[in-house]
């Protein structure tokens, strides 16, 4: 009765997780979430595509063509897609904000920054599935362009790894990681940045879970440096130029299912199996602290690691990078955690760490789900299934929030950030699935 009772309590989460994509779709694209987020974003997409392949595959493809309908004429792909006019005025900022017109698409407007690259890595998935191949090679020709984009405009001293110019970039907005960068902008280099943030108006506790007021001054400090250089290049003083772990891991990764789609449909990909085999010789160099046995972001302007835990720090289990006994050793740390839960987006002895505070604390689930995922590569299935449960029950405990407390005994009721977060139902569907 039990087993049978666990069954029917996942098929619900299961019909829930299907209602919220079905919910969020706005024709050809998925928004993230009611209100808090209008448009299309980047790597939400990839994420999204991946429930939808369970269900309706083509849906999966026309999210990732509408995604890919922003990109720019040098191969650039924006973090934002502003579809809907008619929302531009419930977002800050805005589409006029961000102002990107050098190679952008037209009249279609899209910020000037990028996410994370997860789309190879689904466009492998969509092929195994068997969708319409005409289409997916239209696509993977789109997904090889960007990363051309991030190799020729981005790649640091040859190393293989690519920089990245804003912390929006690493989709990880307000990390700890973060913090001392930030620390570097002056208070009078804020004077003439207005604030008109709709964020703060749409989630609960808002104070206590979305980015601080100064903070968001600074993100918009940084925009309006790249906005003066078209989002194209930065100077040598630029602040923020980082070689982040999560970024050039799901690079890597998506590299591989790029590099084996190329064979499949007989595309040449040589120039990134030249690059790929370079940045996984630099990784470690860069981007691995022995001592801690976990991976940090380099501050290029500093020359040093920032040496702060978080979920990153364990991000390239999902593209193979370290080796098989490392894995088993940084999982044990996660797993024999008496009273956290698996893989907090900050640990909490970290300075910085908030508990509720977006990416300073909460357990994101798409963090889990990409480590998930390596873990099953490495064929360590015993942990993968542990990481998997845990976070199939974060999401039937709190609802299918964007964030959750990283507590084992919070007394919180409910998740946290945006309600009927998309990819939050994505990637709950491919787990049960799978």
């Amino acid at each position: 009765m039990r087993a049978t009772g666990f069954f029917y309590a996942l098929m619900e989460l299961l019909q829930r997780c299907v209602a919220v994509l079905n919910k969020n779709r706005r024709g050809n694209f998925t928004i993230p979430s009611p209100r808090l987020y209008p448009f299309q974003w980047n790597w939400d997409s990839g994420f999204i595509a991946m429930g939808h392949l369970h269900d309706k595959p083509s849906l999966a493809l026309t999210e990732l063509e509408a995604l890919f309908n922003g990109q720019w004429e040098n191969g650039f792909l924006p973090h934002i897609v502003f579809y809907h006019e008619e929302n531009y005025k419930t977002y800050f900022p805005s589409a006029d904000y961000w102002n990107a017109k050098v190679n952008a698409p037209n009249p279609l407007k899209t910020s000037g920054i990028t996410q994370p690259p997860v789309h190879g890595y689904v466009l492998e998935a969509l092929f195994n599935a068997g969708v319409d191949k005409n289409r997916l090679t239209s696509l993977f020709k789109k997904v090889l362009r960007y990363h051309n984009y991030l190799y020729k405009n981005r790649e640091f001293n040859n190393s293989g790894l690519v920089a990245i110019w804003h912390n929006w970039e690493s989709g990880m907005d307000n990390s700890p990681w973060w913090d001392a960068v930030f620390d570097t902008i002056r208070d009078e280099d804020l004077e003439n940045i207005a604030l008109n943030r709709k964020d703060v108006l749409e989630v609960e506790e808002s104070s206590l879970t979305r980015p601080k007021n100064i903070d968001y001054k600074k993100y918009l400090y940084l925009i309006n440096l790249l906005k003066k250089q078209h989002y194209l290049s930065i100077s040598s003083d630029y602040p923020f130029q980082i070689i982040d772990p999560v970024f050039n891991a799901i690079l890597i990764r998506s590299n591989r299912s790029l590099i084996n789609l190329g064979k499949k449909l007989g595309i040449n990909t040589t120039f990134i199996e030249q690059k790929q085999a370079i940045g996984l010789n630099h990784f470690n160099e860069y981007l691995f602290d022995d001592l801690s046995n976990l991976y940090f972001p380099y501050n290029i302007k500093q020359g040093k690691q920032i040496k702060i835990e978080c979920s990153g720090s364990y991000l390239p289990v999902f593209a193979g990078i370290p080796d098989k006994s490392k894995v088993i050793e940084m999982m044990d740390k996660q797993i024999n955690q008496p009273d956290t839960m698996m893989f907090p987006s900050c640990a909490p002895y970290e300075p910085g760490f908030e508990k509720k505070n977006y990416w300073r604390g909460p357990v994101w689930i798409n963090m889990n789900w990409m480590i998930w995922k390596g873990l099953l590569d490495y064929g360590l299935y015993h942990k993968a299934e542990l990481l998997k449960t845990q976070t199939i029950d974060l999401v039937k405990k709190y609802g299918i929030f964007e964030y959750f407390p990283p507590f084992k005994n919070s007394d919180d009721t409910k998740g946290l950030g945006g309600a009927d977060f998309s990819w939050t139902a994505a990637l709950i569907i491919d787990m049960i699935k799978n």
